[in-house]
């Protein structure tokens, strides 16, 4: 497979970057071929020397976003000293996904796009689910969680529960982001698997947080 070089590397970025953009303000289906080349300035020839289609575009923009979620949590992530605080760090950036959520690309992808939206699910699926699979193990380990928990079944949980909080429609979006959700949320998540080791770290650093 040939190399691509820098140049058109970075320009191919600068286009998803763009697209991204777009796609946020206005949904996917609005968004044309002939969107992105005025909004790039350049012409549907470079554009088409990067994405074959549309479709291809779609799956870029979505790869591209996922690898950025991905990277901006691992960074975030890491140093927690315990499993406890690194919870506390993983719901905030689990109530930021939820604040940055966008309806009009979901349903997009669900219904014009059903392979990108099902690969798209199933890879935030799977990262939501193993790091806090992890974190559960960690805080058996660290002797701050439950010696009884099934670490599957709640991560499975936790799961159910971020996906139903962004697709119910039980809790208005003002409601989710409010400070008060977020501590609910958490506490029944947390006081539920923390033994009493854990529930003081809990206590000490859960204002700090909030």
């Amino acid at each position: 497979m040939p190399l691509i070089p820098e140049t058109m590397n970075e320009k191919r970025i600068e286009i998803i970057e763009k697209v991204r953009e777009l796609y946020d303000k206005y949904g996917i289906r609005s968004v044309t071929m002939d969107d992105v080349v005025h909004e790039m300035g350049i012409s549907k020839k470079t554009l088409y020397q990067y994405f074959s289609d549309k479709t291809e575009l779609v799956s870029a923009v979505m790869d591209s976003a996922y690898e950025k979620r991905k990277n901006s949590m691992i960074s975030a992530l890491e140093g927690n000293e315990n499993a406890v605080e690194e919870m506390l760090t993983y719901y905030g950036l689990q109530m930021k996904m939820i604040k940055d959520h966008k309806p009009t690309v979901i349903y997009d992808l669900r219904k014009y796009y059903p392979e990108i939206y099902a690969k798209v699910t199933d890879r935030k699926r799977n990262h939501i689910y193993e790091s806090v699979l992890l974190n559960l193990k960690r805080g058996k380990k660290e002797s701050l969680y439950r010696d009884d928990i099934n670490e599957e079944i709640i991560a499975r949980m936790n799961l159910m529960r971020v996906e139903a909080i962004m697709s119910s429609g039980i809790f208005t979006h003002e409601e989710i982001m409010a400070p008060a959700f977020f501590k609910e949320i958490f506490t029944y998540h947390m006081y539920g698997i923390v033994n009493d080791k854990g529930r003081k770290i809990l206590e000490q650093n859960l204002d700090k947080f909030i």
